[in-house]
């Protein structure tokens, strides 16, 4: 696996607690950036090869000296990424996606965000930190190539079972360092009723959330993976939200689930 180099490592941390001023990209502040959230790089992966995921973007954040990738996202439509609502902690004129590569540095093609839709009930800390969706608008269409493609929905609300596909750039171990190159793992689906028993009090909606377990393999989600695709059969049915700091494959790690959410998906973006 490739890891990330020292800069990228500083920006990433900013992440992890600090507050970003505001840098005069327009009539937006910044927000103070919090705690990142116990969640979700891809712990016990293995690099992608290239162009293996072309809806994988790194949404990132401008801070004052430059930018940093904040979370990924899945592309959609050609205006339009989906993510997790808790990545939104800068106005949309500070964010971008990169698209159609598998490495942070030097990137992909950039696309600015015209427009970033949260859900409006999304709490981060309410139990389950519910509703933890959003859609970026991009400023320009993106343009479609073999390397860059928008990945399907699923209908409405089904049952999900065996394994799924989960990709980031999070960090390799709860305590990091993050990965430059993407990290994919096959990873197992867990009933949404052993996933509760398994959060006691943590909130798991058995209709909201899925949820993966791979103790023996050690795989999680970790922070910096967060709004990510957990993809099945060419559909993205999961967005990375949370899960324990320590991202030793050890509990579950938690998602959005899009089949709950794509009426309001539809709602906001005509998808």
């Amino acid at each position: 696996m490739t890891r990330v180099g020292s800069r990228l490592r500083h920006m990433i941390a900013a992440v992890a607690g600090a507050v970003l001023p505001a840098v005069g990209l327009g009539a937006g502040t910044a927000a103070a950036v919090p705690p990142a959230p116990p969640v979700a790089q891809v712990v016990g992966g293995t690099d992608a090869p290239e162009g293996a995921y072309p809806y994988q973007v790194s949404v990132q954040q401008q801070a004052t000296d430059g930018w940093y990738p904040r979370c990924g996202g899945s592309i959609i439509g050609d205006r339009w990424v989906l993510t997790a609502a808790h990545c939104l902690t800068a106005p949309a004129n500070r964010l971008r996606v990169a698209v159609g590569s598998n490495t942070l540095v030097p990137g992909g093609t950039l696309y600015p965000v015209q427009e970033a839709i949260g859900h409006a009930d999304h709490n981060g800390e309410a139990a389950g930190k519910p509703n933890d969706i959003a859609v970026l608008k991009l400023s320009t269409p993106i343009v479609f190539t073999p390397q860059v493609q928008p990945i399907a929905l699923p209908a409405l609300p089904e049952a999900f079972s065996g394994t799924a596909t989960l990709t980031g750039w999070g960090y390799l171990t709860g305590n990091g360092p993050a990965s430059d190159t993407l990290q994919q793992a096959t990873v197992t689906l867990l009933p949404p009723a052993e996933c509760r028993l398994r959060w006691p009090g943590q909130g798991i909606s058995l209709v909201n959330h899925l949820c993966t377990l791979d103790k023996a393999a050690g795989l999680s989600a970790c922070s910096g993976d967060s709004g990510g695709p957990l993809a099945q059969y060419g559909r993205v049915i999961g967005i990375v939200s949370w899960g324990a700091k320590t991202c030793n494959g050890q509990t579950p790690s938690v998602y959005t689930s899009v089949a709950a959410y794509r009426t309001w998906i539809t709602a906001k973006t005509g998808i």
